[in-house]
């Protein structure tokens, strides 16, 4: 099942930005999003403060305009 691939996914990304999760599994990003909520409500995952930088180092995109989630359980 594709949720627990998705948490697979976010448990080994530390910081994952959404549309990099939604790439990798070939996903809109509300889709993605729907995925990523699910584990949110279980308390597993949280959503990053609007500016948060991911693990990255390319700093090719606008912090403010990406969403980011972090496994938390």
């Amino acid at each position: 099942m594709i949720l627990f691939q998705v948490r697979d996914y976010l448990k080994a990304g530390g910081v994952t930005p959404l549309r990099d999760l939604a790439a990798h599994f070939d996903l809109a990003e509300e889709s993605a999003k729907q995925m990523v909520e699910h584990w949110e409500r279980k308390g597993a995952v949280r959503k990053l403060p609007a500016g948060s930088l991911c693990q990255g180092s390319c700093q090719s995109c606008s912090p403010d305009t990406i969403e980011l989630y972090e496994w938390v359980e």
